[in-house]
This record gives structure tokens, sequence and C-alpha cells, in this order.
């Protein structure tokens, strides 16, 4: 009977742990994510792995006539780490926006606290006689604390959605199974799912970003350069209009002011471009280079986008000549491109030519 209890928890357990040490490995020979984002999978993995044994523990010790000190010892861990985990995934949700306060922590001490207090309190958790749980009146403090950490997920997933709407779909869709494998444990009594559920969401996310890192520009967020040849590749059947665009005196910015101020100036023209062509697919393309495609809409609209971007962009330091071209199905992408490009770079002297004139005045 023992022998196959042990094998059947060895072959439910045998993919999450295959699983577990290949992002190890990965995570250790990476060399694209900073040391902290890599930190946080890293100690999110390791949390994982303990969080699974301590269900097998569990599951195992609930099947004993009488409590055990293993049983409350396997409950106080699983009931610690579930938040630690969700903790060090909104860590790298937020990797891109600033670093979160000191306080995001408290919960999760918290957390910790009471789950171990249980053990001689029951105040979150204890058995009767014959095995079976019991919530004290502090027993849904976990279940809170990783609704709270998840919501903070979302929400910086939804920062980033203008920019890149596939990880909010992706973080939505691990926290939609998590929330089911809970629900699962908590009201229909299965086991060890939610352990499971949270090793292959840490997975799926951390290949997601390894993706991410391949198709888009760090600074901006925008799509790359190989994106932006792909994507014409896949709409050849479509028309598009395609924007080129070019911030004006870069090179000035981080001469005369330092790369900070450069990378200033792009992120600021990019966020002005994200608002004012939210339908647009957007593209950096080189150092001060951009492209956008655009569907559905006419060569005027574009135009008259472009124009108010320009009166926007009035408000600020900086400038960014424009080019619009149409292509039609048929006609060479490359020489449009090219029209595009050619009617930026006419923009990009009439630009300058303008503050050239506003200096003199002045």
């Amino acid at each position: 009977m023992e022998f196959t209890l042990f094998r059947g928890l060895f072959q439910l357990n045998y993919q999450s742990a295959i699983i577990a040490i290949i992002l190890l490995v990965f995570i250790c020979t990476n060399r694209t994510f900073p040391k902290n984002i890599l930190s946080y999978f890293f100690m999110a993995c390791i949390m994982g792995i303990v969080l699974t044994i301590a269900d097998n523990i569990r599951y195992l010790t609930a099947l004993k006539d009488q409590p055990t000190v293993l049983r409350y010892w396997s409950s106080a861990i699983g009931y610690a780490l579930r938040p630690i985990i969700v903790y060090f995934i909104f860590e790298v949700s937020g990797r891109n926006q600033n670093k979160p306060s000191a306080w995001f922590c408290i919960p999760v001490y918290i957390n910790i606290a009471v789950s171990l207090i249980s053990i001689p309190t029951g105040v979150m958790f204890s058995f009767t006689e014959n095995n079976a749980l019991v919530h004290g009146p502090l027993g849904y403090v976990c279940h809170i604390t990783s609704l709270s950490y998840s919501c903070l997920i979302m929400n910086n997933s939804l920062k980033l959605y203008k920019s890149n709407k596939s990880e909010t779909v992706v973080i939505s869709v691990i926290i939609i199974f998590a929330a089911f494998a809970a629900a699962l444990e908590h009201f229909f009594k299965f086991s060890m799912i939610l352990s499971q559920t949270i090793m292959i969401g840490i997975v799926f996310y951390f290949l997601f970003l390894n993706v991410q890192v391949h198709k888009r520009d760090t600074l901006t967020n925008l799509m790359n350069r190989r994106c932006f040849y792909l994507d014409l590749k896949r709409f050849l059947n479509r028309k598009v209009i395609i924007l080129s665009m070019d911030l004006n005196d870069l090179k000035k910015w981080n001469d005369n002011y330092g790369h900070s101020a450069g990378d200033t100036a792009l992120k600021t023209c990019v966020d002005f471009m994200y608002d004012t062509f939210p339908k647009a697919r957007l593209y950096r393309t080189g150092g001060d280079e951009f492209m956008a495609l655009f569907f559905n809409s006419t060569k005027e609209q574009i135009s008259e986008c472009v124009r108010h971007f320009h009166r926007r962009l009035e408000a600020t330091p900086y400038r960014v000549a424009c080019g619009v071209a149409e292509f039609i199905p048929g006609d060479d992408i490359e020489k449009i491109i090219s029209v595009s490009d050619r009617e930026m770079y006419k923009n990009k002297k009439a630009l300058k030519s303008i503050n050239i004139e506003f200096e003199q005045m002045n």
C-alpha cells in the first residue's frame, strides 16, 4: 500500500521536478536579465520546490489517523511560502518601474509569523484529534496576502499594456489558473495542484520574458528592427500606412548632457508616440529611428495624427521628424519604405530650419 502511494506521488511530481531543475539551469546560465531579476526567479523557483515537498509531506501526513509534528510543520511551511513566491513574481513584474517600497515586504513577514505561530496556537490552522483541518480566526491571511500581491502584479502588467499587451495576457492567464487551483484545493480538497501550477507559471513567465528580450528594445520596450521586417512580410497582402520617425539631435543630448538625458529624450518621445498613435504597431529600428505600421487607416488620417504629434511635442524640447507613405498589395515594400524615409528627411530639414530661425529671433 505504502509503495503504491509513493509510486503515485513520484509519478505525480516527476514532471514538476524536471521542470524546476531545468529552470534552475536556465537561470544560472542566463546572461540576458539583470542580476536582481535572476535572483527573484531563482528564489521563486527554490521556494516552489520547497513548497512542492511540503505539500507532498502534508498529503502523506493527512492520511494518518492523528495529526503529527510533520503535519503541522508542512502545513505551516506551505502557508508561509505561497505569498513569498507571489511576492517575487510581483518584483519581476515591476522590473521596468520604480523600485517598490520596502513596505511591500511587510505582508510577507506577517504571513510567515502567523503561519509559524499557528503551530502552537492554531490562529491560522489546527487539526482535530482525527486529523481534520480546522481554520483559525486568521485562517485566510495567506489567501488574502497572495491575492493582494496578485492584484499588484496585474496592476504592474496593466501599466505595460499599451507597450506590451502580450505580457498582460500571459500574467492574467497564470493568475487565473493559480486562482482556480487554489479554489480546487480549498473548496474541493484537491492536493498539490497549486504548487505545480505555481511552478509551471514561473517557468512560462521566465521563458516569455526571454522571448521578449529578443523581440523588444530594452530601453523603450518597443519591438525591434527584426520584428518590423518580420511583420512587414506578414502584412504584404494588406494595405498599410508606414510612418518613418527620427528623433532630432539625439547626439547633441548625449554629448552635451550625458546618455541619461538622451535616454530621457527617447522615452519621452516614445510615450508621446503611444498616446498619439494608440492603434499603431511601433518599432525602434535604430538609435534614434522609429517606424510605425497602421492598418484600416488612410494616409490623410495618419498625416493629421502626425501634425497632432508635432503640436504635442512643442511643449517639450524634443522634435521628431516624420514621413508617411502608403503600401498597397503588389507594391515594392522597400520602395515604399524609401518613400517614407525620404518624406521624413524632408521634414527633418524643415524642423531644423524652424529651430535655426527661432534661435536667430531670440
